[in-house]
């Protein structure tokens, strides 16, 4: 049985992915983060999502 992890970007539950800073990315948005353009808005949302979940791990 495999481990299923949640996307920090669409959240969804999968076991297809991999850690990025220890943040966890499904292959399906690696492959629309790797495909959209800087100049983007979408490209502005995966950034601030990356953030939000970087922000999470640091302990307060």
């Amino acid at each position: 049985m495999s481990r299923k992890d949640r996307c920090s970007i669409c959240e969804r539950e999968t076991d297809q992915g991999l850690y990025l800073l220890k943040i966890y990315i499904c292959e399906a948005c690696e492959s629309e983060i790797k495909d959209t353009p800087a100049d983007d808005p979408k490209y502005v949302h995966f950034v601030k999502k990356m953030a939000e979940a970087q922000k999470s791990m640091i302990p307060s």
